[in-house]
């Protein structure tokens, strides 16, 4: 949003507080490209280059499924109104379709609507989403959010919103009978996304499945930091590191090439008696002109 569109919506006196922050943020974009000019900008993979990882995950002996759900029900989703208005941005956004899709699909795996009393459901990395909030208030179901960060006033004084390590969690063994992760493990730095995997062969449910959407890949091991954490330590060392300058807040968004996906993550969950589907979202254009998931994990005990 321009400066002048701030003022003509919120006026002169309301908008000052709101311009400053519009004026800091620009300088601050401005003298973060102009200090990594010659850093390296990440690019997301083309379909041709999406491709090219499934083939070499096929080399590696891991199978991709194909994924067609359904373009109708999911609008129904949508319509049903489980986001407030304003969620990410509001329907202008670049990314409404996109964020509902991904807690869509999560309900639709999972099986959410089918839960009974005794069934649990940890919404992992939720930062401030108002997800878990809807899934109890609308739908009764026994559902937690959990994130390394304060959750923010509105969820606050709520106790199934809680301040967790997604590598050690409360939750005793074996008592979570679904969870998922929605743009989220990718930000599991150092070793997190492995011991991510140990933790969750500890928390399910025998029957139990743990959705990963999107699940980032690339054509090489690479990861991505915003402007302030550029070259700061924060992404693994055998991986590339680039800058992107439309991220702010991120330490490190890691991506996997197939050969470290298998090392990683796929290798860790069949070692610990779990089983995975990897999937691949073919008919992604029918849900908006947005959308970027492509793989999704699904871990299964």
């Amino acid at each position: 949003m321009s400066i002048v569109e701030v003022v003509r919506r919120r006026g002169v006196i309301g908008s000052f507080k709101k311009v400053a922050s519009v004026l800091h943020r620009n300088g601050s974009v401005r003298y973060a490209r102009l200090r990594h000019k010659h850093a390296p900008a990440y690019v997301s993979p083309t379909p041709d280059e999406l491709a090219t990882v499934e083939r070499k995950l096929a080399a590696l002996g891991v199978s991709v499924e194909d994924y067609l759900p359904s373009p109708d029900a999911f609008r129904s989703f949508q319509q049903e109104g489980w986001f407030p208005a304003d969620y990410f941005g509001g329907e202008e956004s670049s990314v409404w379709d996109e964020k509902h899709l991904e807690h869509w699909i999560a309900r639709e795996r999972l099986g959410l609507v089918e839960y009974d009393d005794s069934e649990v459901y940890v919404d992992i990395a939720a930062c401030r989403s108002p997800w878990v909030h809807a899934l109890r208030e609308r739908a009764g179901i026994e559902a937690f959010a959990i994130d390394i960060d304060e959750v923010g006033e509105l969820y606050a004084n709520l106790p199934y919103y809680r301040v967790e390590n997604a590598t050690a969690t409360s939750f005793p063994e074996a008592s979570v009978s679904g969870a998922s992760l929605q743009c989220a493990y990718e930000m599991f730095v150092g070793e997190d996304d492995t011991n991510f995997v140990r933790e969750a062969a500890r928390i399910l449910k025998p029957g139990g499945k743990i959705l990963i959407l999107p699940l980032y890949m690339h054509t090489h091991y690479c990861a991505y930091a915003a402007p302030e954490y550029y070259g700061k330590g924060f992404s693994d060392p055998d991986a590339k590191e680039y800058v992107n300058f439309d991220s702010a807040g991120v330490p490190s968004s890691r991506k996997y090439d197939a050969a470290q996906l298998k090392k990683r993550v796929l290798d860790p969950i069949t070692s610990l008696g779990l089983t995975y589907k990897l999937l691949a979202l073919r008919n992604k254009s029918e849900f908006g002109d947005s959308i970027y998931c492509h793989f999704i994990l699904e871990i299964s005990k």
